[in-house]
């Protein structure tokens, strides 16, 4: 008898938010403030790949080559745990988390795009361009327009 498989994980359990405040106004004063977010740093117990989240997810910069010392094995042993695990290969789970900490930074953070380019892993500015139009079919500022609603920069810290 085959057993379907089904990945123990799905994409939204891996995402961990690169926001450590969110704005909230005083009802007095009406000035804004931050509080902390709590951020659950080890979403699957794996560590290699927690720590693969975390790095993605909420580094200030980072490379293949830091990010292959962080998760601390080889990309093909770990690209080899990732399958079982979330159904997607490193390429897919790492394209998929960092554009979707792209976004994330994109609508509600007021960094610049070539900071949100590094703090993604994009070596420039134009290599996050070229997969935004590979994905998206569209540049992150126009990504930007269209996930942006009245309110939400600067309504999350990085």
């Amino acid at each position: 008898m085959k057993v379907a498989f089904t990945p123990q994980f799905k994409l939204e359990d891996l995402y961990i938010t690169p926001f450590t405040g969110k704005r909230y106004f005083d009802p007095q004063t009406g000035k804004a403030y931050y509080k902390p977010v709590e951020r659950n740093m080890t979403p699957t117990g794996v560590h290699m790949l927690d720590r693969f989240l975390q790095c993605v997810c909420t580094s200030k910069c980072y490379t293949l080559r830091s990010l292959q010392e962080q998760i601390g094995v080889p990309k093909l042993i770990f690209s080899g745990l990732c399958y079982p695990l979330t159904g997607l290969n490193f390429k897919e789970l790492h394209e998929a988390i960092r554009l979707r900490v792209a976004d994330d930074l994109l609508r509600y953070s007021t960094l610049e795009k070539k900071e949100i380019a590094l703090r993604c892993g994009f070596s420039s500015n134009p290599a996050m361009y070229k997969m935004f139009q590979r994905v998206y079919k569209c540049g992150p500022g126009q990504r930007q327009r269209h996930l942006r609603q009245p309110g939400d920069e600067g309504a999350w810290k990085v």
